[in-house]
């Protein structure tokens, strides 16, 4: 594939994030937990796509190490996100109203922007490919975590309205 053309699922992926996650939406619980799975998915076909293309591949436990530390320091970002995010039980059981959040679409990119700038600027070092990747683990770590402190917001806003 030529090079602009390569460019164009990034883009739109971009644009689509942008747009979701920078307006409110009513969202079921069960429909909640697609977003995580599919940043899961694309993360490890990030990584497995590179461990298949890199000239020297990165040991497993390198990589698993930097994805554990990535996952848990995303935790704390994580809770803090799932705090102030705006939840609200609406009429219907099991839909909740999330308020815009554009900050979980900036981080994701950001993620990905520095495991690529990582992968760039350290081309020949050892490190870059496990940092980067721990860069995509923080991001998942964040979303997860906030995920489970919207829902646990919900579920008391659904125990106070007495529907559970």
């Amino acid at each position: 594939m030529p090079p602009a053309a390569t460019l164009i699922i990034p883009l739109a992926l971009v644009a689509l994030l942008a747009f979701r996650y920078s307006r409110p939406m009513y969202l079921s619980v069960g429909r909640m937990w697609y977003s995580p799975v599919i940043f899961l998915a694309l993360t490890a076909f990030a990584i497995y796509g590179e461990q298949q293309q890199a000239a020297t591949a990165v040991s497993p436990v390198a990589i698993a190490l930097a994805l554990a530390i990535g996952f848990v320091v995303g935790i704390p970002f994580g809770v803090l996100r799932g705090m102030h995010t705006t939840v609200k039980a609406t009429s219907k059981p099991g839909v909740m109203y999330l308020g815009p959040s554009w900050i979980v679409a900036a981080i994701w990119l950001l993620a990905f922007g520095a495991r690529y700038g990582l992968r760039i600027y350290f081309a020949h070092a050892s490190f870059a490919a496990p940092l980067g990747d721990g860069c995509l683990a923080f991001a998942i770590g964040m979303l997860v975590t906030s995920y489970v402190a919207i829902y646990r917001k919900y579920l008391g806003l659904e125990h106070a309205a007495g529907q559970i």
